[in-house]
């Protein structure tokens, strides 16, 4: 998720809650202050009522109009209460409209100069509660969405446009590649922090091309430098070997050495491509038919341990393609399919099969217990190695699916199972 969408759905949450609290208290307030309004219209018709009835007695008389009724009932003075205006709502029968209508009633007391209590009702029509509390409720939330809307359009452009400069500098960094020619981060802006960000990330890139050119002239000068004498060593070996006069049991510990030296020679190779490919010094890619390399790698390796007479199959029910560097491709296909050679018995099999997503290679093995899937990639692993091998194979092949993101998987069902999914 985004970050302007994280902030944007938070922000829509919290302000859904407080407006939703706004809108009903302001229902609330509204629906007082129309009770409010009508009970002070109600004290205005009694004080006006009594004035005129104390003024004049034939007044002390029931009225009835359109809007407002009021009735006058003489009471015995134990039940008048000079001091008290009791409000409530009921509904009276309408003859006009054949139903009940709800009014706003005020029950109050006074007494004349001739020393009679009487009892004041005025009943006052007020709106249909009902279609009020409708028609407060439709606007209300007609008014919510609005507002709720326009300030989330608003804010969701605002954090867009001062977000802007965040997401140029990810565009950039994506694009970004050690070892090519990058274009300069420029992505100017009137905010301090992203002004500080662009610097800092511009130092940053800047000491890892650094480093990466270091690492890379490294392994260059490793190369060069240990190769050589390596070589140079061998071959004076093989020289010293071709003498006449030498001895049999010093031929004999020349050819341990040889072959010693021969195993340096392919480990300084490997743990050099190795750091290479953490290095990600494999810049060059094209898209990779995995099927055709198959093949052919199966055949060239099956010719090498043909002394095992082991069987092949492959099966390709889809079509295989990837994008990544070819030599890295023919290195990670090499390396599994080895490994399923130099690592099965006599007259064993190896399956394998290909689909549109999975390269999964079958084999049998000269123990059918479950490797150690801890153990299984890590470098110089002793558990299950060969004296030919340099215990990296597996340690380069989860290096080349790492840097392209392909997912190596081990499992055990009765044979060995090594699955690459390509994404």
């Amino acid at each position: 998720m985004k970050l302007i969408q994280y902030t944007f759905r938070n922000l829509s949450f919290a302000l859904g809650i407080v407006l939703m609290l706004w809108a009903v208290f302001f229902y609330m307030e509204i629906l007082q202050e129309v009770e409010d309004e009508t009970n002070d219209s109600l004290e205005y018709y009694k004080e006006l009522i009594i004035k005129q009835a104390l003024a004049d007695s034939t007044l002390l008389v029931d009225h009835v109009d359109i809007m407002t009724k009021y009735y006058i009932q003489e009471v015995p003075e134990k039940e008048a209460n000079l001091s008290k205006n009791e409000f409530y709502d009921a509904f009276i029968y309408s003859e006009t409209e054949m139903e009940y209508e709800p009014v706003r009633v005020l029950r109050t007391y006074f007494r004349t100069a001739n020393g009679k209590y009487y009892q004041l009702t005025i009943n006052t029509s007020t709106l249909e509660k009902d279609d009020m509390v409708e028609a407060i409720f439709q606007s209300i939330v007609l008014l919510y969405i609005i507002l709720l809307g326009c300030i989330l359009g608003v804010t969701h452009f605002v954090f867009k446009k001062s977000l802007r400069p965040f997401y140029n500098i990810i565009h950039w960094l994506n694009n970004f590649r050690l070892g090519k020619k990058n274009e300069p981060l420029l992505n100017e802006t009137r905010v301090d922090e992203f002004r500080m960000l662009n610097q800092t990330i511009r130092e940053m890139t800047k000491r890892n091309e650094e480093s990466y050119t270091q690492q890379k002239e490294f392994v260059e000068n490793a190369a060069h430098e240990l190769q050589t004498p390596l070589a140079i060593c061998m071959n004076k070996l093989e020289l010293l070997s071709e003498n006449p006069s030498c001895p049999e049991d010093v031929l004999m510990g020349m050819a341990e050495l040889h072959h010693t030296l021969a195993g340096v020679v392919k480990l300084n190779k490997s743990l050099l491509l190795l750091s290479r490919i953490e290095n990600k010094q494999f810049p060059d890619t094209k898209k990779i038919e995995i099927a055709p390399l198959v093949r052919h790698i199966t055949e060239d390796l099956s010719e090498i341990y043909e002394h095992k007479q082991i069987s092949t199959t492959i099966e390709c029910p889809g079509v295989l393609t990837y994008e990544m560097n070819e030599s890295l491709a023919s290195i990670l296909i090499i390396n599994l399919i080895k490994n399923a050679f130099v690592h099965n018995k006599p007259d064993g099999f190896i399956q394998i099969k290909i689909t549109n997503k999975e390269l999964s290679i079958y084999n049998s093995g000269e123990s059918d217990d479950k490797l150690n899937i801890e153990n299984l990639f890590n470098r110089f692993s002793t558990k299950g190695r060969k004296k030919e091998s340099t215990g990296l194979g597996l340690a380069i092949v989860k290096a080349i699916t790492t840097l392209y993101s392909i997912r190596f998987e081990y499992h055990h069902n009765g044979c060995h199972e090594f699955k690459l999914t390509f994404a």
